[in-house]
């Protein structure tokens, strides 16, 4: 999208302008309902009523009863704490290899993880 090859608007909050994806939540949400609709309308005939949103919402809550989610984001902490669990963690990293148990799971491989972008070129660390 900032390369403006792309324009289409997504973010868990449901944003509505264009070109900005910067929580690509809302774009697999997108998706998601895409394929749920696709499927659910996939024998209709031509002018027959196709299944909504709305219609899909409304069966999950006579099966399964209202959903509600809570989220908290926090904001203006000390790093303090999670700069020493990072570490913690890179050191448990170096120390690591191939076969290591940890309870009933036996380790395959560790690494820190990075994220190239294909426009830009920048890239984020996971640790850093």
């Amino acid at each position: 999208m900032d390369a403006g090859k792309l324009s289409i608007c997504g973010e868990e909050s449901f944003g509505t302008g264009s070109d900005h994806i910067r929580e690509k939540d809302g774009i697999w949400a997108i998706l998601a309902w895409l394929s749920i609709l696709a499927y659910r309308n996939k024998d209709k005939i031509s002018g027959e009523k196709l299944v909504s949103v709305a219609d899909v919402v409304k069966e999950h809550w006579a099966t399964y009863g209202r959903n509600f989610f809570s989220r908290y984001d926090y904001e203006e902490c000390e790093s303090e704490g999670a700069n020493n669990m990072i570490e913690y963690l890179q050191d448990l990293i170096s120390k690591s290899k191939a076969g290591d148990k940890y309870g009933s799971y036996i380790l395959d491989f560790a690494d820190d993880s990075a994220y190239t972008d294909p426009v830009d070129g920048s890239v984020a660390l996971c640790f850093q």
